[in-house]
């Protein structure tokens, strides 16, 4: 027992050496160096020595990036809510058949996918007198097709907007 305990203090005297404020004698050798490794709040040091930009994005820049990011989040949900405003039509069998297509913005994070919506059928009743319900069947379903094609088509039109938004925020990398 007594042979653990002075074993004890003594790994314990030696150990604590290390958090002593009294200096240690060291034989290793040190070398200066003349580069500067000073880190600034508002810019870091540059990730290439060669740069002719002297500044690398700091915390003012991530605060501005992050900044841009809401107004782009907040531009989204301003061109989803115009979108799902508009009235796209879909039509088929020389327009005898016509399909009102509403956008529905993605809800977040539970859906992140936009949808469509068939809102409205119009259907000539002269056409609908003299069609057989085959016919009748493959028109609806391409006048639906073809609503949601144009309003796929108007989602990407105006979702561009974005994307140039996107491109200057990433520093031109968005989309390549």
């Amino acid at each position: 027992m007594k042979t653990a305990t002075i074993a004890t203090l003594l790994l314990t005297a030696t150990s604590a050496t290390a958090f002593t404020t009294t200096p240690r004698i060291s034989t290793t050798t040190t070398s200066t160096s003349t580069t500067s490794t000073s880190l600034n709040l508002f810019g870091s040091k540059p990730k290439d020595p060669n740069s002719p930009d002297q500044q690398q994005p700091g915390m003012m820049d991530q605060l501005a990036m992050f900044k841009k990011a809401q107004e782009i989040a907040t531009k989204k949900k301003q061109l989803d809510d115009e979108l799902s405003q508009e009235t796209i039509t879909g039509t088929a069998a020389d327009g005898n058949i016509e399909i009102t297509v509403k956008y529905i913005p993605p809800q977040l994070p539970t859906n992140p996918t936009p949808g469509y919506e068939a809102s409205a059928v119009n259907i000539n009743e002269e056409y609908l007198e003299g069609v057989a319900c085959e016919e009748l069947s493959e028109m609806l379903v391409e006048a639906i097709r073809d609503g949601e094609n144009k309003a796929t088509a108007r989602v990407g039109e105006k979702y561009k907007e974005l994307e140039e938004d996107m491109k200057g925020i990433m520093g031109g990398l968005g989309g390549q």
